[in-house]
């Protein structure tokens, strides 16, 4: 019984390394850390969400939970720009120069 066990511990282990690898690839970088401090309350938490937690600005256009959290947070901050959308905007412009 443990040995069958062991085995299926280890064949769900081999099966989701790939996705654990995945997720590493995707994490936030350490300079995200701290990019909504000049937020509070609700909008703090929606930036978090945006920019530090999913990494909306990464992610294509398109992601439905991403177009809730801006429309969220725009409704809050009366339509400024969360800061990791204007640091991508930066960085593009760094890279085109």
């Amino acid at each position: 019984m443990r040995r069958a066990l062991a085995i299926v511990f280890a064949s769900a282990f081999l099966a989701l390394s790939p996705y654990c690898a995945l997720a590493q690839e995707q994490a936030p970088e350490a300079d995200r850390a701290g990019m909504c401090d000049d937020f509070e309350g609700l909008a703090f938490t929606f930036c978090v969400a945006l920019c530090e937690a999913r990494t909306c600005d990464l992610l294509p256009a398109g992601d439905e939970r991403c177009t809730l959290l801006r429309h969220a947070f725009d409704d809050l901050v009366s339509g400024a720009a969360p800061p990791c959308a204007l640091a991508g905007i930066a960085s593009s412009a760094r890279a085109t120069n």
